[in-house]
């Protein structure tokens, strides 16, 4: 089971520029709205005289805040955090309360409150100290849920070949045989390092545990995922391993960019729990062949919190890439995705949209190790994935570009058609977590050779043409061992461990 989590915490989200809020004008009954003790049956009493409304207007704009709209009881307010706080005396902060949010799922909502010696406990309340003013009270406004399910939890019709998530994607990996045996990677921790995870009602619809997301950059929220890459790519993981726990850690800024990986890294390696699988689906890029037999020194430090993820006993898997070359992917003791495209009749072949090639860096590596579903060239539009609706991949991949249409779905409709060897890596880490529900005792290396020893092998087609290797019987530097095979990896691990 999931730990109790705390009703409230304290939030690293930034204030905003402009906070809202109401202020109660003093009470013709002589009763403060805030002091009673019964709930009124009627709203006379605490209707304001014309002068306390006047003197409460003055005050209110004295301090720098803008009249939205008024009433015989009071005033909606906005203005910067500071007139709020030389109103009050108080210091406006954020934090995060537990509420049942959209489609019924749990989350953290950012809640601004009102601190200070002289200031009440209540969420967002305010008092003013000056009773010349003839304000009551200022209440912060607290976010409202809409009572509405969206995006939907169903994904809409696309007309483009593509897989679904999970049913076709786990039918194709044949997790799906694992499945009905009782595999389903219960309670195996994987953490996912990415740009955030947004609450799409998909997972809630699915019964899928998703911890609450830490993110790295400070100011930026934890329920966030501005570009979609990592709430689309996570649905992967359980299309494998439905059982599994997901702890989403958000390394991206306020754009989106993922700026703080290395810290995510150190983040996932101190969490508790401790993840039993890391995935990532990102990576550098670098001139290949590079000109350098060693990785360049900016890539050492990241190397470095990789090989100790991995001599702590966690297995860690990387995108081999989309044409990339980079450096974590090679690391010695990951297990790195390529990529296999299933056609509309169903015939396996090379991806040519990941990368593939043996690294001139940490001998004895070829990338990569095994290979999940990717699409192909231009856009590798290919798996049809929950994202934020209106974030970055909804908008562009709903779009033409490269010669190619776009995908089918609406730029704000909270789906999107994509896939690369970002999809790869959580499937392929969901895979391991059925090994690992199935045998919790098994190593990295027994980990890894479950799933070479059972891949199936593909034989058409090449990697990205930046490598250019080719798909041939055995292992080959376009797939590796072929695409996973859930099911025959779990039978393995449980003859042979």
């Amino acid at each position: 089971m999931l730990p109790s989590l705390p009703q409230e915490f304290a939030s690293n989200e930034a204030l905003p520029s402009i906070v809202m809020g109401y202020a109660s004008v003093t009470s013709q009954g002589g009763a403060s709205v805030f002091d009673l003790t019964d709930t009124p049956t009627s709203p006379t009493p605490l209707h304001a005289t014309s002068p306390h409304l006047s003197a409460a207007r003055q005050a209110l704009e004295s301090v720098g805040l803008t009249i939205l709209a008024e009433s015989q009881l009071g005033y909606s307010v906005a203005g910067p955090p500071g007139a709020f706080e030389a109103l009050t005396g108080g210091t406006i902060v954020s934090r995060e309360r537990l509420m049942v949010a959209e489609a019924g799922q749990q989350r953290y909502v950012t809640h601004l409150d009102i601190v200070g010696d002289a200031q009440p406990a209540a969420l967002g309340l305010g008092y003013v100290p000056e009773a010349s003013s003839q304000i009551e009270g200022i209440v912060l406004e607290s976010p409202r849920i809409p009572m509405v399910v969206t995006p939907s939890p169903l994904p809409p019709p696309v007309t483009k070949f593509h897989l679904r998530v999970p049913d076709d994607v786990a039918v194709v990996l044949n997790a799906r045989q694992a499945h009905q045996q009782g595999q389903t990677g219960a309670n195996v921790n994987v953490t996912m390092i990415d740009s955030g995870q947004y609450p799409h009602p998909f997972f809630l619809a699915h019964h899928y545990r998703v911890r609450p997301t830490i993110a790295m950059v400070p100011g930026t929220s934890p329920t966030k995922d501005p570009a979609g890459h990592g709430t689309g790519e996570s649905a992967n993981i359980f299309a494998a391993a439905p059982g599994a726990v997901l702890q989403p850690i958000r390394v991206s800024d306020s754009q989106g960019s993922l700026v703080a990986v290395i810290a995510g890294l150190q983040a996932a390696k101190a969490a508790t729990p401790k993840p039993r699988i890391i995935t990532n689906s990102w990576g550098g890029n670098f001139p290949f062949p590079p000109s350098s037999p060693q990785p360049p020194a900016s890539e050492l430090a990241i190397i470095a919190e990789i090989l100790d993820a991995i001599h702590q006993g966690i297995v860690v898997v990387f995108s081999a890439g989309n044409g990339h070359f980079s450096s974590e992917p090679q690391v010695p003791g990951v297990i790195s995705a390529g990529g296999v495209f299933m056609t509309p009749s169903h015939l396996l072949q090379a991806s040519d949209y990941a990368s593939g090639y043996h690294s001139p860096w940490f001998g004895g590596v070829d990338v990569p190790t095994v290979s999940g579903l990717v699409g192909m060239l231009p856009r590798a539009q290919y798996l049809l994935l929950p994202i934020p609706p209106g974030c970055e991949i909804d908008v562009d991949e709903s779009q033409p570009a490269q010669g190619d249409s776009g995908d089918g779905t609406l730029a704000n409709d909270g789906w999107g058609l994509f896939s690369g060897t970002s999809a790869a890596a959580p499937q392929i880490a969901g895979v391991c977590a059925l090994l690992l529900g199935a045998r919790p005792h098994l190593t990295i290396p027994q980990v890894r050779q479950c799933l070479v020893a059972t891949a199936t092998d593909v034989v058409v087609g090449h990697c990205n043409p930046r490598f250019n290797n080719p798909a041939m019987p055995g292992p080959d530097r376009a797939t590796g061992a072929g695409l996973v095979n859930a099911a025959a990896a779990v039978q393995y691990a449980i003859a042979h461990f």
